[in-house]
């Protein structure tokens, strides 16, 4: 048994080292005989014949690696312990890539993956790094118009013989991909390897829990310890250095002694961020149960007492999962998310903040996006500013007296 996040993490590590690996991929088409001339002319492309699917009941993850969304299902269900069965044995694995696969049929081929053998099945925006990139958020049912899937088998199952079945299972012409062969290795030092001490400022890191000691020079620096895994926020992307570096710059004026929200927390890293710059308590919200409970066990990692972290699950749409003491008493809210439900929350942040010098900062939006996030923020907060990073930028404003809705 290791836990969900360790798993979770040697699948994607898993992953985009396959990537790096020197090997020959050999690209291979099906065809069905018993698909109809009528059929679809193949799953790749975006008409598909109607079939009866079996699916297998893989549990499905929503994470992100380096900023961007996956999607990722493991052959096994997370228990209440938080553990995880996964069929990741020792040896070379099999990487099946599936390109330009149809948003609507991409479900049905995960299920039958897996189904048919696969230790996981992710799937990422096909788009990703162009203009037509789609941005989905945590519990969003919805997928991407088109996807690219990648799906791991063990070494030594007959890969052609299983998109033959995934063929005539799903009723389709062809599907196209490509395989490659992964060398085995020692996937938890390669995760361990993959996350090192991150400077954010001068004095101020992000270290993950098994590298502790900070290079020659920076022994005195403040470091806030995490154990990277399901939750967003381990200091690779610019958007969590913006936004910490933030509240160091500004601790005199809204954290130390203050309360802070942090909105969409992830890992935690903001919150307990704050709490070892001096705020006196820290209030986290998230809509992934599994990013609360990584938040939590972070914490403590950093010797936060529970008391001064308190953390929610919620998506800030039911007042009833939210924390009843926030209104009008919150010095600084700060919500590295996405530029959609930064948006949306405008009005919950300026009801949050106090009147007159509650500040926000808000981040996981594109330099490009700050005139909208201005936008939704200015009736409530003054001196709106921002900061940028390798295109990524933090919004700040403070709270002016016009009432909340």
């Amino acid at each position: 048994m290791a836990s969900a996040c360790n798993v979770c993490c040697a699948v994607r590590a898993l992953l985009r080292h396959a990537r790096r690996v020197p090997s020959t991929p050999s690209t291979r088409v099906l065809s069905s005989a018993r698909a109809s001339a009528a059929a679809a002319a193949g799953f790749n492309g975006f008409t598909r014949a109607s079939a009866t699917v079996a699916t297998h009941r893989g549990r499905p993850v929503q994470t992100t690696h380096r900023g961007r969304p996956v999607q990722t299902r493991l052959a096994s269900t997370l228990n209440p312990e938080g553990t995880i069965d996964a069929n990741l044995g020792g040896g070379s694995v099999d990487q099946v890539r599936i390109t330009r696969v149809d948003g609507s049929n991409v479900g049905e081929l995960q299920d039958v993956l897996l189904s048919l053998g696969a230790t996981c099945c992710s799937v990422e925006d096909a788009d990703l790094g162009t203009e037509r990139e789609t941005e989905l958020y945590a519990g969003d049912d919805e997928v991407w118009h088109s996807c690219d899937v990648t799906a791991m088998f063990a070494s030594g199952v007959d890969i052609d013989a299983v998109m033959a079945d995934a063929v005539d299972i799903l009723g389709v012409k062809a599907i196209e991909y490509v395989v490659e062969t992964i060398p085995d290795n020692d996937w938890v030092n390669v995760v361990m390897d993959s996350f090192v001490p991150i400077k954010v400022s001068d004095g101020l890191w992000i270290v993950p829990e098994w590298a502790k000691t900070l290079p020659a020079g920076e022994e005195d620096g403040m470091s806030v310890v995490l154990e990277p895994g399901l939750a967003f926020g381990t200091g690779e992307h610019p958007t969590t250095r913006l936004c910490l570096g933030w509240l160091r710059d500004n601790a005199e004026v809204c954290v130390r002694d203050k309360h802070v929200v942090d909105f969409g927390t992830g890992s935690g890293v903001l919150a307990i961020g704050a709490l070892l710059m001096g705020a006196a308590k820290a209030t986290g919200v998230d809509v992934d149960p599994l990013s609360v409970k990584s938040a939590r066990r972070n914490a403590r990692l950093n010797g936060v007492d529970d008391s001064r972290l308190a953390l929610f699950c919620a998506d800030g749409s039911d007042d009833d999962d939210l924390p009843a003491d926030c209104d009008g008493t919150v010095d600084c809210v700060v919500a590295n998310i996405l530029v959609g439900p930064v948006t949306q929350l405008a009005p919950l942040f300026a009801r949050y903040a106090k009147k007159g010098s509650g500040r926000v900062c808000v981040s996981g939006v594109l330099a490009t996006q700050v005139p909208t996030v201005r936008d939704a923020y200015g009736e409530w907060f003054d001196d709106l500013s921002h900061e940028e990073e390798g295109g990524w930028a933090v919004v700040s404003g403070v709270r002016n007296s016009t009432p909340a809705p």
